[in-house]
């Protein structure tokens, strides 16, 4: 499997990096996904109204994502430490899926780097839309390994569409923990 990097110049103002593609085309045949998918996907022209909006939507982190058009896949920018990180665990994500087939641990099918002269490069994260897997999901997080403003207030029943964060997570698998506690008393 390649895990070596591959770069393409689209013309002559535009470059892209593909970190791992032989890796990633390995995660993208698990999930029978084709570069023709991602490609028609992908179309520029198609989702021009998706980057304009994740550009007015960007996180506290500077990073912003968007789905594409067709709602299949998340595109997301990332920081030179966030690419690094994952890159360096490739192997690893790799392994963890091909033993955890039914993980619904996030999809990533590809990283890449686009450099366009005179700008900074940008890092992007190409992955699945969970919400399209067709398996049932009870609770979608945005985790990030804090637990400092990580939370979001819930005054009643948690909505499918919220997004929660790692402190609501620490709080669900405390009360799940407990109800299973109490009924194995009984």
């Amino acid at each position: 499997m390649n895990i070596e990097d591959q770069t393409t110049t689209i013309n002559e103002d535009v470059q892209t990096i593909e970190y791992a593609p032989g890796l990633f085309s390995a995660i993208r045949k698990m999930d029978n996904i084709s570069d023709a998918m991602i490609q028609k996907s992908l179309n520029p022209d198609s989702n021009r109204t998706q980057v304009f909006k994740a550009k007015e939507s960007a996180g506290k982190s500077g990073s912003f994502f968007f789905f594409s058009y067709d709602k299949q896949f998340l595109i997301k920018t990332m920081n030179d430490n966030e690419k690094a990180v994952f890159v360096n665990s490739l192997v690893d994500y790799l392994n963890y899926l091909v033993k955890n087939p039914d993980s619904l641990l996030a999809r990533i099918y590809g990283i890449f780097t686009v450099n366009m002269e005179d700008l900074t490069p940008v890092h992007i994260l190409l992955m699945s839309n969970a919400a399209q897997t067709g398996k049932e999901i009870e609770n979608v997080f945005d985790l990030k390994g804090s637990i400092i403003n990580r939370v979001v207030k819930i005054d009643s029943k948690i909505q499918p569409s919220s997004t929660l964060k790692d402190v609501n997570l620490l709080n669900l698998t405390k009360e799940n923990n407990l109800l299973m506690f109490r009924n194995e008393d009984r």
